[in-house]
């Protein structure tokens, strides 16, 4: 898998700039023009940022190991086939793929991850394309939308995955579309665990690596294609969610499920539309929230990788909001 070591940066930066505005006196007043996280904004912060990093097309390496480790990176990128990252989303929504083959292991056919590299990869080069500047990378997002939509327009209502379903059925295992399997959560069918929902392997986690890439596919590179794909995929989500009752949902977040609460957070601040604020609350998993907001160490023993990417999203809504209880949470994070 593609592992944004980025976001462990921004989480330290966020987490220490949301402890300094606790220290400071709390939560600020909701409405206050602050600087935005994001020049994509179109809504503005309630409490103020005080390390504001600096946006990835202002820095250009020149030499040294860091130029040369970007090199590499930039060389492997350019290995990589997007149609055979594509290969499984563009299968399952009836569509023939372009490659031959999909890629394997946890991207592979049947239970798998299978999608979640693309989302990384649209991230990856959308970073690179805005660390360098090389239009190869913009041209490789581009493409990977462009595939995006085609896909999304074939599913019909806003769906975009490649996951398929263990079940049971007649004593037998067999195999069925992730899809009809989220479909199933809606009809009160939450089978959760700490990495399998509805027989999926952390459906959410890996529908998060979609929408983190299609949001910074728009920021970074500027494709607005990617945030009407990602307010469509985002409307299939709330879509199934908001027909849940506040119990199954905090039932289905016992499965990790990344940081779904992030990218609809911060799709409110891309969008200014209020419906993404709501649909971040789905994920608001209270029985690890709680606590940490009052304080209480909780962590000894939990999934790191579950974890971060929860609370960077219950961070980011803080920084939208102003919630006391978010911010708390974070900040003892």
């Amino acid at each position: 898998m593609f592992k944004k070591h980025h976001r462990i940066a921004a989480t330290a930066m966020l987490l220490a700039a949301a402890g300094l505005a606790s220290a400071r006196g709390g939560v600020a007043k909701t409405g206050a023009l602050y600087p935005k996280l994001a020049p994509t904004q179109v809504v503005t912060n309630a409490v103020t940022v005080l390390a504001q990093p600096l946006p990835l097309s202002a820095v250009r390496l020149t030499g040294g190991p860091l130029k040369h480790a970007q090199e590499l990176d930039s060389a492997y990128l350019l290995q990589l086939e997007p149609d055979r990252m594509l290969f499984y989303l563009r299968k399952r929504a009836g569509l023939e793929p372009k490659a031959k083959e999909g890629y394997g292991g946890w991207d592979g056919e049947g239970r798998q991850l299978t999608g979640h590299i693309a989302g990384h990869y649209l991230s990856a080069v959308s970073y690179m394309y805005a660390a360098t500047g090389d239009q190869r990378f913009k041209e490789r997002a581009d493409y990977i939308v462009r595939e995006l939509k085609e896909i999304q327009d074939k599913q019909g209502d806003g769906y975009i995955g490649g996951l398929m379903a263990g079940v049971r059925q007649g004593g037998k295992m067999t195999l069925v579309d992730g899809k009809q399997r989220f479909e199933d959560l809606t009809k009160g069918i939450i089978e959760s665990g700490g990495f399998d929902l509805n027989g999926m392997w952390s459906p959410w986690y890996v529908q998060h690596k979609l929408f983190a890439g299609l949001r910074d596919a728009y920021r970074l590179t500027g494709n607005r294609t990617a945030l009407e794909v990602e307010i469509k995929f985002a409307g299939w989500a709330d879509g199934i969610l908001s027909k849940l009752t506040d119990a199954q949902i905090q039932k289905m977040l016992a499965t990790e499920f990344g940081g779904m609460n992030e990218v609809m957070a911060d799709l409110y601040g891309d969008t200014g539309d209020s419906r993404w604020l709501k649909a971040c609350q789905y994920f608001e998993h209270r029985s690890i929230i709680t606590p940490l907001a009052q304080h209480k160490d909780i962590l000894a023993g939990k999934h790191a990788n579950t974890l971060v990417p929860k609370l960077l999203g219950d961070l980011m809504y803080y920084i939208y909001t102003g919630n006391a209880t978010n911010g708390s949470a974070a900040n003892f994070f």
